[in-house]
Protein backbone atom coordinates (compact mmCIF):
# COMPACT_ATOMS: atom_id res chain seq x y z
CA UNK A 1 0.00 0.00 0.00
CA UNK A 2 2.87 2.42 0.74
CA UNK A 3 4.49 1.55 -2.20
CA UNK A 4 1.60 2.34 -4.23
CA UNK A 5 0.88 5.31 -2.87
CA UNK A 6 4.41 6.66 -3.11
CA UNK A 7 4.58 5.76 -7.29
CA UNK A 8 0.91 7.69 -7.15
CA UNK A 9 2.49 10.60 -5.78
CA UNK A 10 5.51 10.68 -8.00
CA UNK A 11 3.35 10.10 -10.85
CA UNK A 12 1.38 13.21 -10.01
CA UNK A 13 4.89 15.35 -10.13
CA UNK A 14 5.99 13.69 -13.19
CA UNK A 15 3.18 13.05 -15.39
CA UNK A 16 2.65 16.61 -16.32
CA UNK A 17 6.31 16.69 -17.74
CA UNK A 18 5.88 13.74 -19.57
CA UNK A 19 8.05 11.98 -17.23
CA UNK A 20 7.59 8.02 -16.99
CA UNK A 21 8.83 6.42 -14.27
CA UNK A 22 10.61 3.20 -15.83
CA UNK A 23 12.46 0.93 -13.36
CA UNK A 24 13.58 0.97 -9.27
CA UNK A 25 14.47 -1.24 -7.11
CA UNK A 26 13.14 -1.82 -2.96
CA UNK A 27 15.41 -2.72 0.29
CA UNK A 28 15.24 -2.51 4.08
CA UNK A 29 16.60 0.83 6.30
CA UNK A 30 16.06 2.47 9.38
CA UNK A 31 13.75 5.11 8.20
CA UNK A 32 11.33 5.13 4.89
CA UNK A 33 12.80 6.77 2.32
CA UNK A 34 12.57 7.50 -1.47
CA UNK A 35 14.57 8.83 -4.40
CA UNK A 36 14.92 9.45 -8.31
CA UNK A 37 17.35 9.71 -10.79
CA UNK A 38 16.13 11.50 -14.06
CA UNK A 39 17.66 11.13 -17.30
CA UNK A 40 17.00 13.06 -20.27
CA UNK A 41 18.05 14.43 -23.33
CA UNK A 42 18.91 18.71 -23.47
CA UNK A 43 18.08 20.32 -26.62
CA UNK A 44 21.14 22.60 -25.69
CA UNK A 45 24.04 23.23 -23.93
CA UNK A 46 23.48 22.72 -19.37
CA UNK A 47 23.41 25.70 -17.22
CA UNK A 48 26.02 24.72 -14.60
CA UNK A 49 27.55 26.12 -11.30
CA UNK A 50 30.67 27.07 -13.59
CA UNK A 51 29.12 29.63 -15.83
CA UNK A 52 28.90 32.57 -13.40
CA UNK A 53 30.25 36.13 -14.96
CA UNK A 54 31.51 38.83 -13.23
CA UNK A 55 28.63 41.59 -12.82
CA UNK A 56 25.73 38.88 -12.56
CA UNK A 57 22.76 39.06 -10.99
CA UNK A 58 22.08 36.69 -8.10
CA UNK A 59 18.06 35.53 -7.69
CA UNK A 60 16.89 33.23 -5.04
CA UNK A 61 13.69 32.00 -6.20
CA UNK A 62 12.21 30.62 -2.42
CA UNK A 63 12.94 32.34 0.96
CA UNK A 64 14.88 30.99 3.07
CA UNK A 65 14.38 29.34 6.80
CA UNK A 66 12.69 26.04 6.41
CA UNK A 67 15.53 24.30 8.18
CA UNK A 68 14.92 26.91 11.70
CA UNK A 69 11.51 26.79 11.48
CA UNK A 70 11.17 22.61 11.45
CA UNK A 71 14.06 22.76 14.03
CA UNK A 72 11.81 24.88 16.11
CA UNK A 73 9.10 22.48 15.08
CA UNK A 74 10.74 20.08 16.62
CA UNK A 75 11.05 21.39 20.07
CA UNK A 76 7.74 22.28 19.99
CA UNK A 77 8.74 26.53 19.69
CA UNK A 78 7.17 27.02 15.94
CA UNK A 79 3.77 28.40 15.33
CA UNK A 80 0.99 26.62 13.22
CA UNK A 81 0.10 28.98 11.22
CA UNK A 82 4.37 30.09 10.25
CA UNK A 83 4.36 26.14 9.26
CA UNK A 84 1.37 25.69 7.25
CA UNK A 85 2.43 28.70 5.46
CA UNK A 86 5.92 27.19 4.76
CA UNK A 87 4.53 23.93 3.77
CA UNK A 88 2.41 25.63 1.52
CA UNK A 89 5.48 26.92 -0.58
CA UNK A 90 7.56 23.92 0.01
CA UNK A 91 5.38 21.67 -2.15
CA UNK A 92 4.74 24.52 -4.75
CA UNK A 93 6.96 22.47 -8.05
CA UNK A 94 10.08 24.51 -9.70
CA UNK A 95 9.83 23.57 -13.06
CA UNK A 96 8.09 27.00 -13.93
CA UNK A 97 10.86 29.08 -12.09
CA UNK A 98 13.68 26.66 -13.97
CA UNK A 99 11.98 27.43 -16.87
CA UNK A 100 12.02 31.50 -16.05
CA UNK A 101 15.86 31.33 -15.63
CA UNK A 102 16.54 29.75 -18.63
CA UNK A 103 19.06 32.69 -19.65
CA UNK A 104 20.94 32.09 -16.82
CA UNK A 105 24.97 31.69 -16.72
CA UNK A 106 24.83 29.61 -13.34
CA UNK A 107 22.18 27.85 -11.47
CA UNK A 108 21.66 25.63 -8.42
CA UNK A 109 19.07 24.58 -6.09
CA UNK A 110 19.58 25.83 -1.89
CA UNK A 111 19.27 22.43 0.10
CA UNK A 112 21.00 21.04 2.90
CA UNK A 113 24.35 22.80 3.12
CA UNK A 114 22.16 25.97 2.76
CA UNK A 115 22.58 28.94 0.95
CA UNK A 116 26.31 29.87 1.60
CA UNK A 117 27.37 26.35 1.15
CA UNK A 118 25.62 25.96 -2.67
CA UNK A 119 26.57 29.55 -3.51
CA UNK A 120 30.41 28.49 -2.85
CA UNK A 121 30.07 25.69 -5.14
CA UNK A 122 28.69 28.39 -7.87
CA UNK A 123 31.63 30.30 -6.78
CA UNK A 124 34.41 27.50 -6.52
CA UNK A 125 33.21 26.64 -10.26
CA UNK A 126 33.20 29.96 -11.67
CA UNK A 127 36.22 31.70 -9.96
CA UNK A 128 34.45 34.00 -8.92
CA UNK A 129 33.23 35.95 -5.21
CA UNK A 130 29.99 37.42 -4.63
CA UNK A 131 28.66 40.05 -2.89
CA UNK A 132 25.73 39.76 -0.88
CA UNK A 133 22.64 42.26 0.69
CA UNK A 134 21.42 40.95 3.94
CA UNK A 135 18.47 42.87 3.77
CA UNK A 136 17.47 41.54 0.85
CA UNK A 137 17.75 37.83 2.02
CA UNK A 138 13.86 36.91 2.09
CA UNK A 139 12.83 34.77 5.14
CA UNK A 140 9.39 32.74 5.92
CA UNK A 141 7.40 33.92 8.22
CA UNK A 142 8.64 33.72 12.06
CA UNK A 143 11.91 32.96 10.73
CA UNK A 144 13.09 36.45 11.77
CA UNK A 145 11.66 35.98 15.95
CA UNK A 146 13.30 32.23 15.69
CA UNK A 147 16.54 33.74 14.56
CA UNK A 148 17.06 36.52 16.79
CA UNK A 149 16.10 33.78 19.89
CA UNK A 150 19.18 31.56 18.03
CA UNK A 151 17.66 28.70 17.15
CA UNK A 152 19.23 26.54 14.99
CA UNK A 153 19.27 23.50 12.55
CA UNK A 154 21.95 20.78 14.00
CA UNK A 155 22.97 20.83 10.58
CA UNK A 156 24.16 24.67 11.06
CA UNK A 157 27.80 24.08 12.51
CA UNK A 158 28.79 21.86 10.14
CA UNK A 159 27.63 24.04 7.51
CA UNK A 160 29.94 26.78 8.60
CA UNK A 161 32.51 24.61 8.38
CA UNK A 162 31.87 23.69 4.90
CA UNK A 163 31.90 27.55 3.68
CA UNK A 164 32.89 29.99 6.60
CA UNK A 165 31.42 33.49 5.99
CA UNK A 166 32.00 36.23 8.68
CA UNK A 167 28.83 37.06 10.05
CA UNK A 168 27.78 40.22 11.02
CA UNK A 169 26.18 41.36 14.26
CA UNK A 170 22.66 41.04 12.87
CA UNK A 171 20.81 37.58 14.24
CA UNK A 172 19.34 37.16 10.64
CA UNK A 173 22.39 36.68 8.97
CA UNK A 174 22.88 33.30 10.36
CA UNK A 175 20.24 31.83 8.53
CA UNK A 176 23.11 31.98 5.45
CA UNK A 177 24.14 28.66 7.08
CA UNK A 178 20.53 26.65 7.77
CA UNK A 179 19.53 23.82 5.66
CA UNK A 180 16.45 24.11 3.40
CA UNK A 181 14.22 21.79 2.88
CA UNK A 182 12.54 21.65 -0.50
CA UNK A 183 14.69 25.33 -1.54
CA UNK A 184 14.85 27.19 -3.81
CA UNK A 185 17.11 27.71 -6.93
CA UNK A 186 19.75 30.10 -7.02
CA UNK A 187 20.68 31.66 -10.19
CA UNK A 188 23.49 34.25 -11.69
CA UNK A 189 21.93 36.17 -14.37
CA UNK A 190 22.96 39.12 -16.21
CA UNK A 191 22.18 42.44 -15.03
CA UNK A 192 20.41 42.90 -18.67
CA UNK A 193 17.73 40.14 -17.93
CA UNK A 194 17.99 40.24 -14.16
CA UNK A 195 14.61 42.44 -13.36
CA UNK A 196 12.79 40.44 -16.12
CA UNK A 197 13.51 37.34 -14.60
CA UNK A 198 12.24 38.66 -11.19
CA UNK A 199 9.11 40.05 -12.82
CA UNK A 200 8.11 36.83 -14.61
CA UNK A 201 9.31 34.92 -11.28
CA UNK A 202 6.75 37.20 -8.97
CA UNK A 203 4.26 36.74 -11.83
CA UNK A 204 4.02 32.85 -11.14
CA UNK A 205 3.70 33.28 -7.66
CA UNK A 206 7.46 32.67 -6.52
CA UNK A 207 8.31 34.74 -3.43
CA UNK A 208 11.61 36.06 -5.62
CA UNK A 209 14.41 38.35 -4.86
CA UNK A 210 17.69 39.88 -6.01
CA UNK A 211 19.87 38.99 -3.01
CA UNK A 212 23.26 40.26 -4.50
CA UNK A 213 25.73 40.11 -7.37
CA UNK A 214 28.96 38.41 -8.27
CA UNK A 215 32.00 40.20 -8.67
CA UNK A 216 36.22 39.62 -9.32
CA UNK A 217 38.21 38.06 -7.07
CA UNK A 218 38.60 34.24 -4.98
CA UNK A 219 35.66 32.63 -4.11
CA UNK A 220 34.41 34.25 -1.13
CA UNK A 221 31.33 35.66 0.47
CA UNK A 222 30.63 39.00 1.33
CA UNK A 223 28.43 41.43 2.68
CA UNK A 224 26.71 44.31 0.86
Amino acid sequence: RWLSEITAGARAAFDPHGMAISVGHTTLGAALQIGFTITGALGGPPITHAGGQPGDVLILTRPLGSGTLLAADMALEAKGEDLAALFSVLVQPSADAARALKTAHAMTDVTGFGLAGHLMTILRASGLRAQIALDALPLFDGVADLLEKGTRSTLWDANRAGAPVALPEAPRAAVIHAPQTAGGLLAAVSPNTAETCLQDLLDLGHRAAIIGHLTVGEPHIRWL
